[in-house]
C-alpha cells in the first residue's frame, strides 16, 4: 500500500487536500503540530521544520506503506509588513513554510530513491510568491517555495519523481481568516471571479497532480487564483 502524506493535515486546505487524495484511491497520513480527532486518518504530530522530526515523521508515515506522494502544505501567514517584522517573525515563516518543505521533501526523495520507486511532492505555495505581497516575509518564504519547487524537479527527474506547486490566491481558510478584514476586502475587489476560493477548489488541483493527469507535469506552478494578479 502506497501512502500520501499530507503536512499541514488540521487545516482547512490540509484537510481538503486528504480527503480529495483519499477519494482518488490514496491511502492518506496527516502531519501537524497538532493531532485532529475528527479526521479520517491517522496524523503524525511533529514539527516540521526541524529536520529530525521531518525524518521521524516521514518514517512513521512509510510504517503504513512507502511514501509516494508528499503534499507540503504546512505553513503560516504572518500579517506583519517589511519595516516592523522582527528577526524571530522572520525566522519562523522562513522554518515553517521553507524549512518544512525542503526536509520533508529531502527525506520522502531519499526513501524514493533508494527503494527506486518514482513519486509525486506537491508543495503549495501562494500568489504572494509571484507577485509579491505588503507582508514580506510571507511573501519571501512563498516565493522561496516556487523556487524551490523548480530545483527539486531538476534535480529529482532522473529519479521518476515529479515535483509541481499549487499557488492559490485567496481562500477560505483559517490562515486567509487571519488577514486584517480591510485588507480582505479590497483583495476580494481585485478578484475577477469576485470571490474567494474554496478549499476544494485547491484540493482538486493536488490530487490531479498526484495522478496520472500529473504524470507528464514537473517544475510547473498551478495557480488557483480566481484571476487576481
Amino acid at each position: 500500500m502506497s501512502v500520501a502524506l499530507v503536512t499541514g493535515s488540521a487545516g482547512a486546505i490540509g484537510a481538503a487536500i486528504g480527503r480529495a487524495l483519499a477519494a482518488a484511491g490514496h491511502h492518506v497520513i496527516g502531519a501537524d503540530l497538532r493531532p485532529d480527532p475528527a479526521a479520517p486518518w491517522r496524523t503524525v504530530v511533529a514539527r516540521l521544520d526541524d529536520p529530525a522530526e521531518a525524518a521521524a515523521a516521514l518514517a512513521d508515515a512509510a510504517a503504513d506503506g512507502p511514501v509516494t506522494t508528499l503534499v507540503n502544505n504546512a505553513g503560516v501567514y504572518l500579517a506583519r509588513d517589511f519595516l516592523t517584522t522582527t528577526p524571530e517573525e522572520f525566522d519562523a515563516v522562513l522554518g515553517a513554510n521553507v524549512r518544512s518543505a525542503f526536509f520533508c521533501a529531502q527525506h520522502a526523495a531519499r526513501a524514493l530513491i533508494a527503494a527506486g520507486t518514482p513519486g509525486t511532492i506537491v508543495n503549495i505555495a501562494s500568489v504572494s510568491g509571484r507577485t509579491g505581497s505588503a507582508d514580506a516575509a510571507y511573501g519571501a518564504s512563498k516565493g522561496a517555495v516556487i523556487a524551490l519547487t523548480k530545483s527539486l524537479a531538476t534535480a529529482l527527474a532522473p529519479h521518476r519523481i515529479t515535483v509541481n506547486a499549487v499557488a492559490p490566491g485567496l481562500i477560505d481558510s483559517d490562515m486567509s481568516r487571519r488577514i486584517p478584514a480591510d485588507r480582505q476586502r479590497a483583495y476580494r475587489s481585485r478578484i475577477p471571479l469576485g470571490r474567494f476560493g474554496r478549499p476544494e477548489e485547491v484540493a482538486a488541483v493536488v490530487a490531479a497532480l498526484a495522478g496520472d493527469a500529473g504524470s507528464y507535469l514537473t517544475g510547473s506552478v498551478v495557480d488557483v487564483n480566481g484571476g487576481l494578479w
